[in-house]
């Protein structure tokens, strides 16, 4: 499960970023659960979907 206000680290080029919302985002047709999220060096917004965000990113553990 994703948490928001969490950093995460990308699988492969190893940056930080933070989630900061859900949303939905059309893909072939079908509105699917999507994650907002942004670098943790600059303020660019990003959406993945839920899936790819859970396969690609993993929780920074304290």
């Amino acid at each position: 499960m994703i948490e928001l206000n969490t950093t995460y680290i990308h699988y492969k080029n190893k940056e930080s970023y933070t989630t900061l919302n859900f949303c939905k985002i059309q893909e072939n047709n079908s509105w699917i659960k999507a994650v907002i999220y942004k670098p943790n060096n600059c303020e660019e917004l990003f959406v993945r979907s839920y899936k790819e965000f859970e396969e690609k990113f993993s929780k920074i553990k304290n």
